[in-house]
């Protein structure tokens, strides 16, 4: 991302500069943080120097150098390794032998032997700005600031720069992971006109001005109603950033009221949508409409990589067709961990339309023109949704990404420098969250999940539905107060070492947001923000 221009300001005597290397402020952290509040503070700044002030995390206490989680579902604590400060290490927790899915782990069970090595500190991205000499923030910026003031920025920049060079070479964050699929094309017309018979065109509008034209999938029927399943997207008002994880304020906007039309196949005529369920986290809607039997509901069969498909969709009463192969491909840096990707395309109107195979099975639900819910992750929700009436969901503070998905190349240089076949490769943690606390670092590989063998993020987001139920079937949901705590197998590539921790985890209905995290570098008339 590029800096912002300066612009020249006085700043008592001196000039000085403030630029931007990141498209956002973490949130909690204000413009003021960090900086003097008095002239004498901002005085004694003049005979030290620039320091770099590390934040202490916001959400653990701290005793003998550890810090200390909060309670599991037992009552007792847990004790965790604040994050390594100055290079030092600390002993890492360990964790006990593996357990059921959705089990609590108490503290006595605990191995003494195969504890995960953390790395030294989180990766943070400089971020300057501009005080005067009474520690006030300058609305304006220097176009020619101090070499002297700027030494400290420049100094934390290289360092930077240095260790994102340094954890690139990183066979797990190779950027060589492109795959060559082999394209099947064939013609299947009674396998699509039987399936084109639940596939349905919706349209969105507020006050009377369309919003969005998406498909949905006829799920079921019930004395003269129909459920609809479609993509999120149909009522979604305002998308800002491409960067599903952001969440919150900068997160999408949906217009829950939004009038919903359902084309019905046999009538020229349109049914009213009712917003029955709304889920942000995994991209999907639920709407009922009062129509007349179908002639044919979906079946659901599982998806698998390189398997042929078609794409369907409508726009109004027009079908819209696609087909390709299923990739090898995991979820990019922006995108929840739940889609899968396919190497054919359809119109925009097709977002909310059937994945379907050759027999005619949907096998995932269309959200974009190459990626899509697979139907095991479809199926765990909607029965969720029906028992509970809701998909609470479990926050890990993690992108990760599988070893399962990379190209042979990349696998074959994983699995010769580390000994490691299968897995989930860490792309980002999210800043003060358990499992940076916990040593948890980028490029880093979650091994297992409760002793369990994770080869891709859907097989993840799978294995955290299943926990997730096991959880509500104990009467265990979000704002309970109960922690859930997962046992996770983790390889620090850094020192090529294996370990396990427990990590606390939040049950949540909400999204789950990844931050970047932000220390601060004082200085006389500058302030410096260091983005990871």
């Amino acid at each position: 991302m590029a800096p912002t221009v300066p612009q020249e300001v006085e700043s008592s005597g001196s000039r000085s500069t403030r630029r931007s290397y990141s498209a956002r402020r973490p949130r909690g952290m204000p413009a003021s943080a960090a900086a003097p509040s008095s002239p004498e503070e901002a005085a004694a700044g003049d005979s030290i120097g620039a320091q770099l002030v590390t934040p202490e995390p916001a959400s653990a206490s701290t005793a003998g150098g550890k810090a200390l989680p909060a309670s599991t579902a037992g009552g007792e604590e847990l004790t965790a390794p604040a994050s390594p400060a100055g290079g030092e290490e600390v002993e890492p927790m360990l964790e006990p032998e593996d357990t059921a899915a959705g089990a609590m782990l108490e503290p006595e069970d605990t191995a003494a032997a195969g504890a995960f090595l953390p790395n030294s500190s989180p990766l943070r991205m400089p971020y300057l700005l501009e005080q005067d000499s009474n520690g006030q923030l300058c609305e304006e910026q220097s176009p020619d600031p101090d070499p002297v003031l700027m030494e400290p920025y420049w100094k934390a920049e290289k360092e930077y720069f240095d260790k994102i060079a340094q954890i690139t070479k990183l066979p797990t964050l190779d950027s060589d992971t492109a795959t060559s699929p082999n394209i099947i094309q064939e013609s299947e017309a009674d396998t699509i006109l039987k399936a084109s018979e639940f596939v349905l065109g919706l349209s969105s509008y507020i006050d009377g001005e369309l919003l969005r034209n998406c498909s949905g999938i006829l799920m079921e029927w019930s004395k003269g109603a129909g459920t609809i399943l479609t993509t999120s997207q149909l009522i979604c008002s305002r998308s800002p950033n491409v960067d599903e994880w952001l969440g919150g304020e900068s997160g999408d906007e949906y217009a829950l009221n939004a009038e919903v039309r359902v084309q019905l196949l046999h009538k020229d005529d349109f049914g009213k949508g009712e917003l029955m369920y709304l889920d942000k986290q995994y991209d999907f809607a639920v709407f009922r409409v009062l129509m007349d039997e179908p002639k044919k509901l979906p079946r659901f069969s599982n998806e698998r990589f390189a398997q042929d498909v078609f794409l369907l969709g409508r726009y109004e009463l027009n079908l819209q067709i696609g087909n390709g192969k299923v990739l090898s491909k995991g979820a990019g840096k922006f995108q929840h961990h739940h889609y899968m990707y396919t190497d054919g395309h359809i119109s925009p109107f097709g977002a909310g339309g059937a994945v379907i195979n050759f027999e005619g099975d949907v096998t995932g639900m269309i959200t974009s023109s190459i990626h899509f819910i697979p139907s095991s992750i479809i199926r765990k929700c909607l029965e969720i949704w029906r028992t509970y009436s809701h998909v609470p969901r479990i926050h890990l503070g993690m992108k990760l990404f599988g070893i399962k998905c990379l190209n042979l190349v990349s696998k074959e240089k994983i699995s010769r420098k580390y000994n490691v076949d299968a897995g989930l490769i860490v792309k980002e943690v999210s800043a003060e969250s358990n499992a940076e606390k916990l040593g948890v670092r980028m490029g880093d590989i979650i091994l297992s999940v409760n002793g369990e063998v994770i080869a891709t993020a859907v097989e993840l987001e799978n294995k955290l539905l299943d926990i997730s139920k096991a959880l509500l079937e104990k009467g265990i949901v979000p704002g309970s107060g109960v922690d859930v705590t997962l046992a996770l197998g983790v390889f620090n590539t850094t020192k090529c070492a294996r370990g396990r921790i427990l990590l606390r985890a939040k049950l949540s209905n909400d999204e789950e947001i990844i931050e970047e995290g932000c220390s601060v570098v004082s200085l006389k008339n500058l302030q410096l923000f260091v983005y990871g």
